[in-house]
This record gives structure tokens, sequence and C-alpha cells, in this order.
């Protein structure tokens, strides 16, 4: 084989591997631009969906406003709450979605222990949350001139632990059936229930106070 011959063979390889190359970086471009208009597409519906939720629990908040500025505690517990109860959506969405990666989610889910362990993690805290946030909260407002009624703060310790403990399990629920769906269609179940469980946890707990409001005080 002459010398010419394997240059030319040397040459047309390189080519071939040129040609590999620029179909390589053509196919990323266009998997890259493909996943951005998901991620858009994801990311519009979610944010939608988030909005509806929120725009319905501040109907509901209207309808009792001026009960809520009659006792300073409500203004001073309602945005803690709403940020407790989403944190907790998101350590349940976060946890779930880690035990499906690492396939520790067993059918079926009522026998399954690391379910049965997250749900033992969670619950004890959400109680004493919604325990403290509430004392912390009338504490707050006895500082600025609120006037301190026990009955009251029964009153209000009894609501928000029904409240937390509501929602708490509706976004358990959420985050296991939603994660499962999600996760069989090889998504990312954190990118679609974190914000779906904060959602809720906003409008449940804007709504279910609304309630709490009207019924008890």
């Amino acid at each position: 084989m002459g010398i010419s011959e394997l240059k030319n063979r040397k040459r047309k390889r390189e080519l071939e591997l040129e040609e590999l190359r620029k179909k390589a970086i053509k196919k990323e471009k266009k998997e890259g631009s493909n996943l951005a208009i998901k991620i858009i597409k994801e990311s519009v519906r979610v944010l939608i969906i988030s909005s509806i939720i929120v725009t319905i629990g501040g109907i509901s908040l209207k309808t009792v406003e001026d009960k809520l500025l009659t006792f300073i505690p409500f203004l001073i517990l309602l945005p803690a709450l709403n940020k407790m109860l989403g944190d907790f959506g998101v350590i349940i969405v976060s946890r779930f979605t880690t035990m499906l990666y690492e396939k520790r989610i067993r059918k079926p889910l009522l026998h399954s222990h690391n379910l049965k362990h997250l749900f033992r993690d969670i619950f004890p805290i959400v109680i004493i949350s919604a325990v403290y946030v509430p004392v912390l909260a009338t504490f707050a407002a006895t500082l600025q001139g609120f006037v301190f009624d026990f009955l009251f703060l029964i009153k209000i310790i009894s609501g928000i632990l029904i409240i937390s403990v509501l929602l708490v399990l509706l976004n358990f629920f959420v985050a296991v059936i939603g994660g499962l769906y999600v996760y069989h269609k090889k998504e990312d179940p954190d990118d679609l229930l974190i914000p779906i469980t904060t959602s809720i946890a906003d409008l449940g707990g804007l709504i279910l106070l609304a309630v709490l409001v009207a019924l008890m005080f």
C-alpha cells in the first residue's frame, strides 16, 4: 500500500470524524433547544396553576378582612403560617423524590417502611410548629398593644393545629401520588411538585384561616 493511499485514507477518516462531530454538535443544540422549550412550557404551566391557587386564597381572605384587622396576632401569624406550611411541602417532596431515585420506595405504599419513616419524621415537627408559631405571634402582638386573652390563645392554637395537620396530609398525598406519576414519566418530581405543594400551602392556609376566623371569632 502506497504512502499516497495511506494519506488519502487518513484524510477520509478525518473528514468522517469531522462530519460526525458536526452532527453531534447539531444534535446537541437541537436537544438543548427542545429542553429549553420544554422547561419554559412546564414553568408557564406551574406558574399559571400557582397564580390561580394564590388568587383564590386571596379572595377567601378578603371576606374576613375586617376581623383579621381586629386581631393583630392574625396579621403576624399569616406570613409565618404560609412559610411554615410551604417549607413542609418542599421537605416532603424533596425527600420523597430522593427515595424514588434511590429505589427505596416499595409497593404497596401503605407498607413502605421508608414512607412511614418520613411520615413519622414530619408530623411531630408539624405539631410542635403549629403550637409555637401562634404562641409567638400572640406574644409579639401583646408587645404591640394587643390585650392578651388565654381563651383566644387556645382557640388560635387549636385552629392552626387543625390547619397544619390537614394541609401537610394533603401535601403528603400530592407528593406521593404526583411524585410517582411524574417519576414514571421520566421527569423530575421536584421541578413540578415543589411549586404546586407550596401553592397548596398558600391557598389552603388562606382559606382555612379565613374559615377559622369566621367560625371561631
